[in-house]
């Protein structure tokens, strides 16, 4: 398929488990508590569960149109910004539209939704489309 300006990028689902969040940490070496200690989350930061990684979320954001495009969409730049925390157990819808297209860069409007509709992340990322 060769996208075209306001095509929407089919969503992805993505419910991230512990294991996820501390692997996530580890590969990263984002080493925040928050983000693996449940007992440090919630009786010194005062959050309800472990939070899922800023980072996590726009590479689930990404995965959305790399799903859709395969290899042929490479990654050249992504901004994003966070509007309501996401913990683990939250079910993220991930999605976007393609708002601009130039030779062989591809521009998305990105976003990931929480399952009660709330605008957790969004964000612009830039592709290299490959033929």
């Amino acid at each position: 398929m060769t996208p075209i300006v306001g095509t929407e990028v089919p969503t992805i689902t993505r419910m991230p488990d512990a294991i996820d969040l501390f692997m996530f940490s580890g590969a990263a070496w984002l080493i925040h508590r928050i983000h693996y200690d449940l007992p440090f989350t919630t009786e010194h930061d005062g959050h309800p569960g472990l939070l899922v990684h800023g980072p996590l979320q726009g590479t689930y954001m990404v995965q959305s149109v790399q799903h859709w495009l395969g290899r042929a969409a490479r990654l050249r730049s992504i901004t994003y910004r966070h509007s309501a925390p996401v913990y683990l157990g939250d079910s993220l819808e991930c999605g976007g539209t393609v708002t601009e297209i130039e030779g062989d860069r591809m521009t998305c409007e990105l976003w990931i939704h929480k399952e009660d509709g709330t605008v957790a992340t969004s964000g612009t990322a830039i592709f290299e489309v490959m033929p």
